[in-house]
């Protein structure tokens, strides 16, 4: 009877995990470890488990990338490994995130304050707000531009984050 209490335990646990970690996110990895960590926080699982478990949120072409690792998994710190693979594989290489920064950010459908987080996100504290800030006021329309410039409750000691 305790031995499949223990299984129903181990099931639930299971299906509740898999409802809060989400699939791979390729564009986004870095961020989709947060994640992952956070809703794996609590379970206390050596870095073999935890690297199976993401194994188990991957696609095929995700683990097309990893292969070698799993046919030869590394003696130790397997979890960390695995991370640093597909961090490294579908992360924007610094160079390419400032070019990004530089040359293809817009407004668009975005609000400004959203527009200054992606910007934020590229620069990765290696842009200074002084300089994020000219970057991000000339993206903005020049009837909202204007009006910033000339507001006597926004100077050049305003933060950023209050601007947007």
């Amino acid at each position: 009877m305790e031995e499949q209490q223990a299984t129903t335990a181990q099931e639930v646990s299971g299906i509740a995990l898999s409802m809060r970690v989400p699939p791979f996110w390729r564009d986004r990895p870095r961020l989709w470890f947060i994640a992952f960590e956070a809703a794996t926080n609590d379970l206390k699982r050596s870095e073999a488990q935890r690297a199976q478990m993401v194994i188990a949120q991957l696609e095929k072409e995700d683990i097309e990338q990893v292969c070698d690792l799993l046919y030869d998994p590394p003696a130790e710190n397997q979890y960390t490994v695995l991370k640093e693979r597909l961090v490294s594989v579908y992360e924007e290489s610094d160079g390419r995130q400032l070019q990004t920064l530089l040359s293809d950010m817009e407004l668009s459908d975005q609000r400004p304050s959203q527009l200054l987080r992606r910007m934020r996100t590229l620069a990765r504290n290696k842009v200074p707000d002084n300089t994020l800030r000219l970057m991000w006021m000339n993206l903005l329309p020049p009837h909202v531009r204007s009006v910033l410039v000339v507001s006597d409750t926004i100077s050049k000691d305003t933060a950023l984050d209050e601007l947007s």
